[in-house]
């Protein structure tokens, strides 16, 4: 029987990631610090590759324009004021004031959806551009000939800025994200009453549709509040460690480079193993889609499939069918092959479809028609709160067991050629 991975490739793993977190720290999309962490990351794989095998490629973002939430705020700012001012400033036309607060009221939603649901270039070109990098590593058989399927196992390196809300009321997390919900559903429906009003020239409709001090004072504020202080400790490289998220995953690709070089046999004939951390995650998966859109060509003619490891930190490894919160379908065929391994390694696992706050680099591999997964190893609310996106997400939370059990099926995963 073929060796397997150990215990000791799992520490191996986490050595790696409490070196970086003791080395740099949080490491925010396109920062110094998140460059510093992939360079670690680079010097790890060429310890196990051959420096011409390891690369680090550049790529540009506007990191803010995913991170911020100062547009929905502002829109939702401005959208209130024009609602409350309707039929109240002299010398302006109340169809004015009622049609802005529509317009701005519906640019809230469709700005939350576009950029932070689907993970969109709406906003991009308005804010200051920055560099980040992914790094790549290959390997292949010596004796190996032409090179017919690309199998890429990947993470990312880049933290995320501390979640206000989570770090500091826990699962009441849920209820003001639950809050800010409603207030932007209120805020468009009013203002359709408003001027439905106007419209039908009825004066107790126009006042039914205008905000009050009760709805100002649930949801409208709270969800003001919310969204202005979603995130903190953005300076820098932000608070956030991101042990878990991502690290866990960049040093596992890392781990499995380690041991595929030093057993061969387990890598499948006429294929090509890739290692990728990719940078900018957290600023809207900005690194997985430039390196799809820049390797598209080479990925469909060598039938790429992508194998993607986010937040090894809890023994059961959740299968994603799909990803960009549940906006993308992944490959039912990769969705197989990943079941099919983690019964041959023995490893716990479940299939489920990912949810709104579940986006991952598999997701630019699978919207542009290429065969990609995700597995997540993270166990929600529990995990959520304790530690996802704070400056709770320390080394500390990660154990043996889970990164094992990501060792195992990857392993499988490429034994079998990802089928």
């Amino acid at each position: 029987m073929a060796t397997g991975v150990t215990a000791q490739d799992a520490q191996y793993a986490l050595d790696v990631v409490k070196r970086i977190c003791a080395e740099v720290g949080p490491g925010l999309p396109a920062t110094p610090q998140e460059r510093e962490r992939a360079a670690i990351i680079q010097r790890e794989l060429r310890a196990h590759l051959d420096a011409g095998d390891v690369s680090m490629e550049e790529f540009t973002l506007a990191p803010e324009a995913f991170l911020t939430s100062f547009p929905t705020v502002v829109c939702m700012l401005l959208a209130v004021l024009l609602n409350i001012s309707t039929g109240r400033i002299p010398g302006v036309s109340p169809w004015v004031t009622s049609i802005a607060a529509l317009v701005f009221s519906i640019i809230m939603p469709l700005l939350f959806v576009l950029e932070f649901v689907l993970s969109l270039e709406v906003t991009d070109r308005f804010f200051p551009k920055k560099q980040s990098v992914n790094v790549v590593g290959r390997l292949r058989k010596a004796e190996a000939g032409k090179v017919k399927r690309l199998l890429i196992l990947s993470g990312h390196h880049d933290s995320a800025p501390e979640n206000t809300w989570l770090r500091f009321t826990g699962y009441g997390f849920y209820v003001l994200s639950a809050t800010f919900a409603i207030g932007m559903a209120a805020l468009v429906i009013l203002c359709l009453i408003q001027l439905a009003g106007l419209i039908l020239g009825r004066e107790a409709v126009v006042h039914s549709g205008t905000l009050g001090w009760a709805l100002l004072v649930y949801p409208i504020v709270p969800s003001m509040v919310y969204a202005l202080f979603l995130t903190r400790g953005r300076k820098g490289g932000g608070t956030v460690p991101g042990a878990a998220d991502n690290l866990s995953a960049s040093a596992l690709a890392v781990a499995m480079c380690r041991f595929l070089v030093n057993i061969p046999s387990s890598i499948p004939a006429d294929t090509e193993i890739r290692f990728v951390s990719f940078g900018g995650e957290e600023a809207g998966l900005r690194g997985s889609r430039r390196y799809v859109a820049r390797h598209l060509d080479e990925l469909n003619r060598l039938e790429a499939r992508l194998l993607n490891l986010e937040t090894i930190a809890h023994p059961e490894i959740t299968i994603l069918t799909s990803d960009v919160n549940g906006s993308v379908r992944n490959s039912p065929e990769m969705v197989r092959s990943a079941v099919a391994a983690a019964e041959r390694a023995g490893v716990p696992y479940k299939v489920a479809s990912a949810h709104l706050g579940v986006a991952n680099d598999s997701g630019p591999f699978s919207r542009a028609g290429l065969k990609a997964a995700t597995l997540l190893g993270f166990k929600t609310p529990q995990q959520m709160v304790a530690f996802y996106h704070q400056v709770r997400d320390t080394p500390e939370v990660l154990t043996i067991e889970p990164l094992l059990n990501a060792l195992k099926l990857t392993l499988e995963w490429v034994r079998s050629g990802g089928e």
